[in-house]
């Protein structure tokens, strides 16, 4: 096992690409794919999970990178031992970080991005999860910090919390439908109409939620389809399939002409669903204390 193999890795791991991995070491993306799935055969275990347009790591693959980014490191400080580099800002870290699919989160990459400037060797693992795994992740340390809805944190104590997006819900509705010229629709209005849902284990809140609010306007939600992810739905929505719920957070600005669909906030003024983020005061990782002062300081500038 070399290096170099190491370090090639490591960049396929942090790229979650093969392809932009390649361009960045300046490699032949097959060289680089067979260089990967050598190493996988020396250690007799996967380490990526392979996907149409990309990789994340395997179980096994995050205890590797664990342990591979820290041989990288500890060389690195070797080669700098004798500079009048501080030792204690070349420490490695990695920092495991979950967040919910379809939401709009430019600001948290933004964040990441500056805080990573700053912190060089710090490398994240970024995976898009369930509020629930989210929820269970930070609790038994499978995350070090989380970005997820409000609501599934309200009887947890051992967490820090800090508010990092508002967030509500509101409905696509056809260009051409009768509620698309409101600014606001209640749930009494929906009586009628079908609707297309994301699969519950993507959103069990938005779901049960929207489900109670029909029975407690006097009738049971009818919903014709259910859907994997956003684009799916929008997409049906676009084609006149029936209504959609979705949270304001997931809505960028260019949604409705993207899926030529109209998008109006639903009132749901009772339930709080703003994004949190959300580390475990167990937690005692200096570099995301660190992180978590960066969020504090980015909430602050917007006050």
């Amino acid at each position: 096992m070399k290096l170099s193999t190491l370090n090639h890795f490591v960049a396929v791991a942090t790229e979650k690409s093969f392809t932009k991995a390649a361009d960045k070491l300046f490699v032949s993306q097959p060289t680089l794919s067979r260089q990967i799935q050598e190493l996988e055969a020396e250690l007799g275990v996967v380490l990526f999970i392979r996907k149409s347009h990309s990789v994340i790591l395997s179980n096994k693959g995050e205890k590797f990178f664990a342990e591979a980014t820290d041989i990288l490191k500890r060389v690195q400080r070797l080669s700098h031992m004798f500079d009048d580099e501080k030792v204690s800002d070349l420490q490695p870290a990695i920092l495991k970080i979950g967040y919910l699919p379809n939401f709009n989160m430019g600001k948290m990459y933004e964040i990441l991005r500056r805080f990573g400037k700053n912190y060089p060797n710090v490398q994240f693992i970024m995976n898009q999860d369930t509020p629930m795994n989210l929820t269970n992740g930070i609790l038994d340390g499978h995350y070090d910090l989380v970005f997820c809805i409000s609501s599934y944190f309200q009887s947890q104590k051992n967490l820090k919390k800090e508010l990092f997006m508002k967030n509500h819900l509101q409905i696509a509705l056809p260009v051409d439908h009768k509620l698309s010229k409101k600014k606001k629709v209640y749930f009494s209005e929906l009586k009628e109409e079908s609707f297309i849902l994301l699969e519950r284990q993507q959103s069990p809140v938005i779901v049960d939620y929207v489900i109670n609010q029909g029975l407690q306007n006097g009738f049971n939600l009818k919903a014709d389809h259910y859907v994997k992810d956003l684009d799916q739905g929008l997409s049906m929505v676009g084609l006149g399939k029936g209504l959609a719920f979705l949270y304001s957070g997931m809505n960028n600005g260019t949604l409705e002409r993207e899926y030529h669909i109209k998008i109006v906030d639903l009132d749901n003024s009772e339930e709080k669903q703003d994004i949190l983020s959300v580390i475990n005061k167990n937690n005692k990782n200096q570099f995301l204390q660190k992180l978590n002062l960066y969020l504090i300081d980015e909430k602050t500038s917007e006050i």
